[in-house]
């Protein structure tokens, strides 16, 4: 809904997630002023201003899961990361979804906090809170990818020094 879109605070409301739990995320100043871009071009060019939703479809109705997943995979080529399926580490990865965000700010701040050397013990819990999970061992999973994207790249570093000499 539009009203959940709070500028002032940079923070959207989304209800009925995963688990029909509802969540209140910050966002980016990014993201402010795209929404902010998108809400004025909508006003000026659809006249639309009194279409209750955020991302608005027709006929005073939300956009449709499958117009989400067109305009994601859209994006996706247009800015050339759409990838196929593959594996790191023991880990499988399917084509991006738009859940596929959720996943990604969970590994990178993961790994942002690893890389700062702070203590990922102390991290998870706050995470899984921060991602609406009830029990923070779901959010250690979360590791399991991060190791493995780590070790990959120590590995292709490591070839690079052979091929390098």
């Amino acid at each position: 809904m539009r009203q959940h879109y709070r500028r002032d605070d940079a923070t959207l409301y989304i209800e009925k997630t995963k688990f029909r739990k509802d969540r209140l995320i910050p966002a980016p100043n990014a993201v402010i002023t795209e929404i902010d871009n998108y809400l004025s071009l909508r006003e000026r060019f659809r006249h639309d201003n009194q279409n209750p939703y955020l991302l608005a479809g027709r006929k005073q109705k939300p956009l449709s899961l499958f117009q989400v997943r067109y305009a994601f995979h859209q994006a996706l080529k247009d800015i050339g990361i759409n990838q196929p399926r593959k594996i790191i580490g023991n880990m499988n990865f399917n084509q991006p979804t738009p859940h596929s965000l959720r996943h990604s700010f969970a590994i990178n701040t993961l790994i942002k906090i690893k890389e700062r050397r702070g203590s990922l013990r102390h991290a998870l819990p706050v995470l899984a809170t921060y991602l609406g999970h009830s029990v923070y061992t779901h959010t250690a999973i979360y590791l399991r990818v991060a190791d493995a994207m780590s070790r990959k790249r120590l590995m292709d570093f490591s070839l690079w020094q052979r091929l390098k000499t």
